[in-house]
């Protein structure tokens, strides 16, 4: 494990989710205290509706169930759902598991999955209603079923299923959950003065967890998280720096797993946001086109990555549904980029405020200092993604450095929320930032949430991509890898959502 972290990325795509074996030395008093999992970024709510962030996910997977669940290769699995039968070309039946309580000992049936999908369709702060979009009703068929109508066939229903968390009846009507009870393998135990939260293993329906016991702990700072994990203080570490990856190798009583990830970094472009000469100029094709070029993407794979990536040439991961491989990215090409900006009238360039998350300083910097030669002056805030998300809501960010993973598996996931034009009633473009709206870009993306055809969807997904691409509204960035950093203690098994699944977990004797 110890050589070349760059050069195993082969390896890992080879093969499915990375399992890590992790040789214990023998010490005593492994279960006297938590699995303390450390994160490098804090999440946003308890409540499952009210989010779509990766981190958030990782904490909600444990306490929560879908009807269905993606495997850590990303295969369609029943969870809350045992089976599923097409009715006709709009409606849907699904079985529900039986005999299964939520983690205060009541009931699951049919109403909790009606409700909750209300909940996720309707809730006015909902950050899941594109997976709901084009859903017409749920109804009850007795308390072991549920028929699901929709206004038009919807090829990717089930996968949007996923990441629709069923919560009880009783809790559906509650403006925001914060104190979260479900049928997932952990129970919500509290949450700590100083952010952390305490999970307990359950006898939920899969059966009582290896690991009983676990503590995560949010930290702003990556390094952090790193150092506790060295003098013991923490077991996994979610997404350690590239910059530490040395120095976790030279610990014989830690490991770097290899973690598969599905996610895309981007920079968003927000001219409705800024005033003066920053907004007139990333309002230009050209100008957002200048920009593109002037980022030294395969530099940053290089020297900020130690190898561990590639550069993005669209918006999608390779093994998502929608991805063109027919695509090559834009080049390194600052001078063809100054070139633009002259044309445009910005050839002495303008300042930009880029708001990103804390904890991505080298990157950051990268981009400062490669729009720095095309006169493009960067003034970077850092900040939770809560706090960066809530900048740019408000219209306090020129560009947003942020990453998206389609854990779905379907470019819709990305396209439909951050594309499309925003339609607040039907949920869609929700997270579309700068204000892009193209009607033939629209029009495409609904006729594929309408294809059944596989090989005709994946079409108007790709036509919808390389039309956007023209006038990057979204400036694709780059792929990445990485690894979860563990202590000996423990095995754990990486999935390609980047999800922290705590079922598979165990202590290493």
């Amino acid at each position: 494990m110890a050589r070349g972290v760059g050069a195993q990325w082969g390896r890992i795509l080879a093969g499915s989710a990375a399992v890590a074996l992790l040789l214990a030395p023998g010490c005593g008093g492994r279960n006297h205290r938590p699995l303390v999992v450390a994160f490098d970024e804090s999440i946003m709510t308890l409540d499952p509706h009210l989010q779509n962030h990766a981190a958030t996910w990782s904490v909600l997977i444990n306490v929560y169930d879908g009807l269905v669940r993606f495997s850590p290769e990303m295969r369609l699995e029943p969870s809350l759902a045992t089976s599923w039968e097409k009715l006709d070309a709009t409606r849907w039946r699904l079985r529900l598991r039986r005999g299964v309580r939520f983690s205060d000992g009541s009931t699951f049936d049919a109403a909790d999955v009606v409700a909750s999908l209300e909940r996720a369709r309707t809730h006015p702060r909902s950050e899941v209603r594109h997976l709901i979009v084009g859903v017409r009703g749920v109804r009850e068929e007795g308390a072991d079923a549920v028929v699901m109508e929709t206004a038009d066939p919807l090829p990717d229903l089930l996968n949007r299923l996923a990441f629709l968390a069923i919560v009880p009846s009783e809790a559906a009507s509650r403006a925001e959950i914060t104190e979260p009870v479900g049928t997932g393998p952990y129970r919500f135990e509290k949450r700590l003065a100083n952010g952390d939260i305490l999970l307990a293993g359950w006898a939920s329906w899969r059966g009582r967890p290896a690991i009983r016991e676990v503590r995560l702990c949010f930290l702003a700072d990556a390094g952090e998280a790193v150092r506790r994990l060295i003098n013991g203080a923490a077991d996994v570490v979610r997404r350690p720096p590239d910059d530490m990856l040395r120095e976790i190798e030279r610990h014989r009583h830690l490991r770097l797993v290899p973690q598969p990830r599905l996610g895309v970094q981007l920079l968003a472009v927000i001219p409705n946001a800024p005033a003066g000469a920053a907004g007139g100029a990333l309002a230009d094709p050209r100008v957002r086109r200048a920009l593109i070029l002037a980022l030294d993407r395969e530099g940053w794979v290089s020297r900020v990555f130690r190898g561990n990536g590639t550069v993005a040439s669209q918006y999608v991961h390779p093994v998502v549904f929608g991805y063109d491989p027919a695509i090559q990215p834009a080049p390194f090409d600052p001078d063809q980029a100054r070139r633009l900006l002259a044309e445009a009238g910005y050839a002495e360039g303008f300042a930009v405020k880029l708001v990103h998350v804390a904890g991505r300083t080298s990157l950051v910097d990268a981009v400062e200092e490669d729009l720095a030669k095309v006169k493009i002056r960067v003034l970077a805030e850092g900040g939770s993604y809560a706090e960066a998300l809530a900048r740019v809501r408000t219209g306090q960010a020129d560009l947003f450095l942020y990453g998206w993973i389609c854990s779905t598996g379907d470019a819709s996931d990305f396209l439909n929320s951050s594309i499309h034009s925003r339609d607040i009633a039907r949920g869609l473009g929700l997270e579309n930032y700068g204000g892009f709206a193209d009607p033939v870009t629209d029009r495409l993306l609904e006729e594929a949430d309408r294809e059944l055809v596989p090989e005709r969807r994946l079409q108007l997904l790709q036509e919808a991509q390389r039309r956007t691409l023209q006038s990057l509204p979204v400036l694709p960035l780059t792929v990445r890898w990485g690894f979860v950093a563990t202590s000996d203690r423990v095995e754990v098994r990486t999935r390609h959502d980047e999800r922290i699944w705590l079922f598979d977990y165990r202590w290493r004797t």
